[in-house]
């Protein structure tokens, strides 16, 4: 049976990516980016997913925000619309998320990079072939940059022309990029098939558990008879509440589905 969930929607992708600390899924997704000489081993969510903000707060933060061993601040967020003012909003995001280490009487040297990256499903630059956008402080002549301080990465995944015949030689944020555009498209076997690293077996079954919830949901909306008879455990007639039932059994396995 085909996923059907769309990797890039916001629900999906917080899920996904930023359900417990350490999540395989994100230092995943953040070593293929950064490409760093010593990738990242752990992360600490500042905002992990909660299921019941999605159910009951009008205004959810979509970005998901963590802090790696070495100290630097990572925001990643998933778009799916380019909007007007989205590369001076990602600016001003990651110079907040810089200034906002600082306390009163605190030191400047203590300051630890600001990472922002965001993954857009639609064509930013136009311009150019370019899929992966790294902005950094620099210096224009001599090439100095400034290491312990902002950067600013913008993916357009619609650039990115990978397949299953591409998957065994293309590098990792490929692999993610075919992840995030396709996974509805797949089985959740045939994807980890395809995507055997424990980064993506781990999203890959996240993924399966929210297609399993919605199904689970579709089912309880088809039952319209309220009541059904059975047959008791002595023979006797039993009136039974479809709905209510069918209610608890649902219950039952959302929490399996979601845990």
């Amino acid at each position: 049976m085909l996923l059907g969930i769309k990797a890039t929607v916001d629900f999906a992708f917080k899920k996904i990516f930023a359900s417990h600390d350490d999540s395989l899924p994100l230092i995943g997704l953040l070593n293929a980016v950064l490409r760093l000489v010593h990738p990242i081993v752990e992360v600490k969510l500042a905002n992990p997913f909660s299921y019941k903000d999605f159910e009951s707060q009008k205004e959810i933060i979509l970005d998901i925000r963590a802090r790696d061993s070495h100290g630097r601040w990572l925001n990643v967020e998933m778009q799916v619309v380019a909007y007007p003012g989205l590369l001076e909003r990602l600016v001003y995001y990651v110079c907040k998320m810089f200034v906002d280490q600082m306390s009163t009487g605190e030191k400047y040297v203590k300051l630890r990079p600001a990472i922002s990256i965001c993954l857009v499903d639609k064509i930013v630059f136009s311009d150019t072939i370019q899929a992966h956008h790294r902005f950094e402080m620099i210096d224009r002549e001599g090439g100095r940059k400034l290491e312990n301080s902002v950067e600013v990465h913008l993916i357009e995944l619609t650039k990115y022309n990978v397949d299953e015949a591409s998957l065994g030689t293309a590098d990792e944020l490929s692999k993610w990029v075919f992840f995030l555009r396709n996974a509805q498209e797949y089985s959740a076997d045939k994807l980890r098939e395809l995507l055997p690293r424990p980064e993506f077996q781990e999203a890959i079954q996240t993924i399966e558990s929210i297609a399993q919830k919605l199904r689970i949901d579709r089912c309880m909306t088809s039952v319209k008879k309220p009541y059904a008879t059975t047959t008791g455990p002595c023979g006797e007639l039993v009136k039974r509440d479809v709905k209510r039932d069918a209610k608890k059994d649902v219950k039952k396995d959302v929490k399996k589905a979601w845990s």
